[in-house]
């Protein structure tokens, strides 16, 4: 996976207007599988998957920051090679209203968000569970083994990985959506611990408490969850 990242070869973007197109879920498909890079405020992720043969081909990710016309791409895992994980990688960017072009692809990355996006868009970390309505918080969610869920205006992913050790432990997504009425949907394009979870559609209880997700409701492989999630911003000063 990692030559997707290192052959980035494009001209400057990013003005203030820009960034907010910018960020959001972006891919390709062909024959070889599908393609979904996702980037927040502070995370990207790229991916790479076959749906139709439920495979999970790779991903890898971190934190991107802007320097001039450049995007400084700083790697927090890897499932391909964690010898990356913690190494920056330089990269420039052109980029229109619909396309995202890239030069190591024949064809440009096409925007895949659409429509509004849901309520839990942004990145989070998963801090604690509940029992009883009341939450236990874990004694250390983000270092140095941490489980992050990103989710863009309808696209979404979650990676467990460890930033020490560099150890990759699995990841899953797809897309969602939420509902005024506290429904938060998920159907799973890829998933690394269950192959028969892909194509399924999840649908959790979401809520909001000091400024936590609670995340309530069935697994795909089956058993109950109450998650509670936390802005990775609480974590990140």
């Amino acid at each position: 996976m990692k030559k997707y990242l290192l052959a980035f070869c494009l001209l400057p973007l990013l003005s203030v207007g820009q960034q907010a197109l910018f960020l959001g879920a972006w891919g390709l498909e062909d024959a070889q599988g599908k393609l979904m890079f996702l980037l927040t405020d502070h995370i990207f992720s790229l991916n790479r998957y076959h749906i139709a043969d439920k495979k999970f081909l790779g991903s890898e990710g971190g934190t991107w920051r802007k320097d001039g016309n450049d995007l400084i791409l700083t790697y927090e895992w890897s499932s391909s090679d964690t010898a990356n994980v913690g190494k920056e990688f330089k990269t420039s960017i052109r980029l229109s209203a619909s396309e995202l072009r890239l030069g190591l692809f024949s064809k440009a990355l096409k925007k895949l968000d659409a429509g509004s996006p849901g309520a839990l868009m942004g990145e989070w970390i998963i801090s604690g569970n509940y029992s009883n309505d009341v939450v236990a918080k874990r004694p250390s969610p983000f270092y140095p083994r941490r489980t992050m869920k990103i989710l863009t205006g309808n696209h979404f992913q979650w990676i467990a990985y460890n930033v020490k050790t560099k150890e990759f432990f699995g990841t899953g997504g797809g897309t969602y959506t939420t509902s005024s009425d506290g429904k938060y949907e998920e159907t799973i394009e890829f998933f690394t611990k269950a192959a028969s979870s892909i194509g399924k559609r999840v649908t959790f209880d979401y809520s909001f408490k000091d400024g936590d997700w609670r995340h309530k409701g069935q697994k795909s492989t089956g058993g109950p969850l109450d998650e509670c999630w936390t802005p990775r911003s609480f974590y990140v000063k």
